[in-house]
């Protein structure tokens, strides 16, 4: 399926659609796309309209003019919302969905985000402090490198240091080409008071990260419990901690797919 879009109405964004019932739309972090990002959430497609968006610049979707954008995506991703819809992002893609579900709150019908990088929110944090540093510091080293070994080396900045060597499938060097443009989203203001005051039901998703490497665990799933923290907080959300998994619980597949529902059934319920 294509989305049309833009300003002179040019189809440029991809979604891959799977089944049929209420809408739900997920929405892809950095290096990566709809499908790959999302390939254990297909049983829900037996109850669910799952439509796995690929972001300007990935899987399937177009090529863009400039650099990744948050602000960019998420105002693509408020044109799509016509018809409500739960919104599921996952990492970057969940600073989308919190910013796209501020612009057009009535077109979400609940938001889910799954360890989004959000660091504005919770800046002084140690180990936010630190990510940002090692993160900032490969970014901008890192820019001739081959799309592999700048994939190892942004996993090496999270504390990731046992990396098995890869070679990368065409959609998925793709994705780690347009991710080494994005905008930092630790640059990203996400406005927690209007979310608050929209009143959407709203589910934070995590790993406990419990059978990840040390060092990883304590930099990478430090920074993102901070901040899920602030953000089930602010938002007077729900929160799901998923033991086993570390920056990406939906590819638990079964445990994050019951809870997820859960949630969209509870969301869907007459106030």
């Amino acid at each position: 399926m294509a989305y049309p879009g833009g300003i002179d109405g040019a189809t440029h964004l991809h979604a891959t659609i799977w089944g049929d019932g209420p809408r739900a739309v997920f929405v892809h972090g950095s290096m990566s796309f709809g499908e790959l990002a999302f390939s254990e959430q297909r049983p829900l497609a037996e109850r669910w309209r799952l439509e796995l968006l690929d972001r300007r610049g990935y899987g399937q979707s177009a090529e863009r003019a400039g650099r990744v954008d948050f602000e960019e995506d998420a105002r693509q991703l408020a044109e799509l919302l016509d018809e409500p819809a739960h919104l599921l992002g996952h990492s970057y893609g969940g600073v989308v969905c919190l910013l796209a579900a501020a612009l057009r709150p009535e077109g979400a019908r609940s938001l889910t985000v799954v360890e989004p990088p959000a660091f504005s929110v919770a800046r002084g944090d140690p180990a936010v402090e630190e990510i940002i540093a090692r993160i900032g510091r490969h970014f901008a080293a890192g820019q001739d490198l081959a799309e592999e070994a700048f994939l190892a080396g942004f996993l090496r900045a999270w504390g990731f240091e046992s990396l098995p060597p890869r070679t990368l499938a065409p959609r998925a060097r793709r994705g780690v080409r347009s991710s080494m443009t994005e905008r930092m989203p630790w640059e990203a203001e996400v406005p927690l008071d209007r979310l608050a005051e929209a009143g959407l039901p709203v589910l934070v998703a995590r790993g406990a990260w419990d059978e990840a490497e040390p060092p990883a665990r304590n930099l990478a799933g430090a920074a993102f419990a901070a901040v899920c923290g602030v953000l089930v907080e602010r938002l007077a959300a729900q929160e799901a901690v998923f033991p086993g998994a570390a920056h990406q619980p939906q590819l638990l597949g079964g445990p994050f797919n019951d809870r997820v529902e859960a949630f969209w059934r509870r969301a869907s319920e007459p106030a």
